[in-house]
């Protein structure tokens, strides 16, 4: 009986980890759609993965006003780091680093359970 136990034990971590990898890949693949659309200018479908809360924040015609400011403030687009993906209880971060002209910035987009993006911010590099 002990040894069923631990199997369905270790079944259930392998079932909440295999659950958590593919929240972090679902948030990931948005957070890159997002930049990639942002990229293009194409702010409708940058928002194409907002959950409804973000949606209602930020429409794709204050973004399509918002997000040119990056350029003007920081300059010219240039590479994009590789992303790091962190969960956070139930909300999975990534982390994306840009540089802009001489200057690097953070993209932070955080993906709910459902892998839908609750939160897009850019900061200074850390």
């Amino acid at each position: 009986m002990k040894k069923h136990l631990a199997v369905i034990a270790c079944l259930a971590v392998c079932l909440i980890a295999a659950g958590a990898a593919r929240a972090e890949s679902a948030c990931e693949t948005a957070s890159t759609h997002l930049l990639d659309a942002l990229d293009k200018g194409d702010y409708a479908g940058a928002t194409s993965d907002f959950d409804d809360t973000m949606k209602a924040k930020l429409a794709p015609e204050k973004l399509g006003q918002i997000w040119p400011a990056v350029a003007q403030q920081f300059g010219e687009r240039g590479a994009r780091d590789a992303a790091t993906t962190v969960t956070v209880g139930d909300h999975v971060v990534v982390l994306t680093p840009l540089h802009y002209g001489q200057s690097t910035i953070d993209s932070k987009v955080t993906c709910d359970a459902q892998g839908k993006v609750a939160g897009f911010y850019i900061q200074r590099h850390h």
